[in-house]
């Protein structure tokens, strides 16, 4: 299994450590960002190239909040 450090600013360390159960550690959550991400980008990949990191993020960001919205009407429907 392939392992790498990272260098990341100190306010994301926390926000990570916020989002942990008690018992977990960073790796955790950091493996499941990894993960996510690899899940989408074949597809981001239809419209943008590998190094074009702000406009895949800006497109997940939009997609997942479009989600969202329609998720919530659906409960608020219900």
């Amino acid at each position: 299994m392939a392992r790498t450090t990272l260098t990341y600013e100190d306010n994301i360390d926390d926000w990570i450590k916020n989002r942990l159960v008690a018992g977990q550690n960073r790796t955790i959550w950091l493996r499941y960002a990894v993960e996510t991400t690899y899940a989408v980008d074949g597809m981001l990949d239809e419209l943008f190239e590998p190094y074009q990191y702000d406009k895949r993020q800006e497109l997940i960001e939009a997609a997942v909040r479009k989600e969202v919205d329609r998720r919530r009407r659906e409960i608020g429907d219900s």
